[in-house]
């Protein structure tokens, strides 16, 4: 009876503590939760429209820097349309007509004023709700300070890989030196290298950004699959850390930029800057060599070339939509501000071909 009691007893102990633990770990999670709830109710107070839904860390994140700068009709005017465009999913070919139907639901888009007549894009998203990227990209180096003077006229980050030391050194004493530039030495300029994240080189880096301090390196794995996650970790590095520079330039490491001729292009325009807080997309412009109506790679024999291929499953249709050659492109604030903004409400992996799906 003794040995039953006692038996009893730790029982009731081991239930107890074991309530007890489940009380504190809801009470931890509450308490995060109301936290997180509290910073998107600031983030959202200016947001009267319904697409909440879309409203993930990131998100709310980008809206509450996008309306420090720009005008709140138009930034609204712009989240309408892009959380429409993605509820309808990814197309291969984007619709010219002014009605565009859903598949298998009564959903249908004016695009002239972006508002839905049947239903509204939110009851899509519920059932699609496969949203891949919902916090921003991690950053083992970020240079973060790096852009504090807000003059900055042109950003240039090169993708290179982490094993491509002497490219770089290359690329810093050649083109990139910042020397003799002439009439354009005024231009406030800043070069960095986008890396991936090698384990074996890590140390390596560090030493070269200590002595350079020019190294983004992003927490994303050495794979051609990923590109498209890189050039847009590029994008949003320079939101975050150098969001009043004027034009950002992406390119390659293997790719040799005149300069002179780049900086003669956008001078005109940074002798007339005057920022305005206006968020247009007709006012955005990404300039670069476009090709024109290109065809899709269905195979290749190279292994180069083994890279573009892309199945019908991927991408149903034979001809891309015109876009710009990822060798280099120009790209001002207020568009890389909307790609930025755009990339997070994919609901599907970004399209491996960044060329294609960014510009």
């Amino acid at each position: 009876m003794i040995g039953d009691f006692y038996l009893n007893c730790n029982q009731k102990r081991c239930f107890t503590c074991l309530l007890l633990f489940n009380f504190i770990l809801a009470l931890i999670y509450y308490i995060h939760q109301q936290n997180y709830l509290i910073l998107i109710r600031n983030y959202r107070k200016a947001i009267p429209f319904e697409h909440n839904i879309f409203l993930t860390r990131a998100i709310a994140y980008l809206r509450h820097q996008l309306e420090n700068d720009y005008d709140r009709n138009d930034l609204h005017r712009f989240y309408r349309l892009v959380e429409n465009e993605f509820s309808l999913g990814l197309r291969c070919v984007r619709k010219t007509n002014s009605q565009i139907s859903l598949l298998n639901t009564n959903l249908t888009i004016n695009e002239s004023n972006q508002t839905t007549t049947t239903t509204t894009a939110s009851s899509i998203v519920v059932k699609n709700a496969r949203l891949k990227r919902t916090d921003l990209y991690s950053f083992t180096i970020s240079n973060s300070d790096a852009c504090a003077n807000d003059s900055i006229d042109l950003v240039v980050i090169i993708i290179s890989k982490s094993e491509n030391y002497k490219t770089r050194d290359a690329i810093r004493r050649t083109w990139a030196s910042g020397k003799q530039l002439g009439n354009y030495s005024l231009i406030n300029l800043k070069f960095f290298f986008l890396l991936d994240f090698d384990e074996k080189l890590t140390s390596n880096i560090r030493l070269e950004n200590k002595l350079f301090r020019d190294i983004i390196q992003v927490e994303l794995p050495q794979q051609y699959t990923l590109v498209t996650h890189r050039v847009l970790a590029l994008f949003e590095w320079t939101f975050r850390f150098c969001r009043k520079a004027k034009y950002l330039f992406k390119t390659d490491d293997d790719i040799f930029i005149n300069l002179i001729l780049l900086l003669k292009f956008i001078r005109p325009n940074l002798d007339s800057f005057k920022f305005n807080n206006s968020f247009q997309i007709a006012d955005m412009q990404i300039y670069g060599y476009k090709h024109y109506y290109p065809r899709v790679f269905r195979q290749a024999s190279d292994p180069v070339s083994q890279r573009y291929v892309i199945t019908e499953d991927e991408f149903p249709c034979g001809n891309y939509p015109d876009f710009l050659s990822g060798f280099g492109y120009l790209i001002p604030r207020k568009a890389r501000d909307a790609l930025v903004y755009a990339s997070y409400h994919d609901f599907d992996l970004p399209f491996r071909i960044s060329d294609v799906y960014l510009t």
